[in-house]
C-alpha cells in the first residue's frame, strides 16, 4: 500500500467522521481527543506529498472558513447557524493539527534552503575580496 492512498483514506475518514460528529452533536472529550490524533496522522503521512503546497493552501482556506463559520454561529445564536457551530468545530479540530504540521514542515524547508543560500553565498564573497 502506497502512502498516498494511506494519505486520502486517512483524510476522507477524518472529515467523514468530523462531519458526522459534529451534524449529530455526538462529539465528547474523547472523540475530539481521536480528531486531533487522526489529524496529526494526516499531517505527517502528507508531509510527503509532491503536492504540499497546494494542500497547505487548501488546508488553511479550509481552517479558515471553518473558524469563520465557528464565530458567525456563536454570534447570531441563530437556531439554524447553531448546527454549525459544532460543525466547523469538530471538523477544525481535526483540520488544525494537520495545517500545523505541514506549516511547521515549510518554515523547516524555508530555513533550510536560507541556510543553504548563506553557505553558497559565502565562498563567492571571500573570493570578491581578494
Amino acid at each position: 500500500m502506497k502512502w498516498d492512498t494511506v494519505a486520502e483514506f486517512s483524510f476522507i475518514l477524518g472529515v467523514i467522521l468530523a462531519v458526522f460528529l459534529g451534524t449529530f452533536g455526538v462529539a465528547s472529550e474523547g472523540t475530539y481527543a481521536m480528531l486531533m490524533v487522526l489529524g496529526c496522522v494526516v499531517g505527517l503521512v502528507n508531509i510527503f506529498d509532491r503536492e504540499i503546497q497546494k494542500f497547505s493552501q487548501a488546508i488553511m482556506m479550509m481552517l479558515v472558513s471553518t473558524l469563520a463559520f465557528y464565530a458567525l454561529a456563536a454570534v447570531s445564536q441563530n437556531p439554524m447557524l447553531m448546527m454549525f457551530e459544532h460543525l466547523s468545530a469538530s471538523v477544525s479540530l481535526f483540520i488544525a493539527p494537520v495545517a500545523f504540521i505541514l506549516s511547521a514542515k515549510d518554515i523547516y524547508n524555508i530555513a533550510m534552503n536560507y541556510r543553504k543560500g548563506k553557505e553558497q553565498a559565502a565562498p563567492r564573497a571571500r573570493k570578491r575580496k581578494r
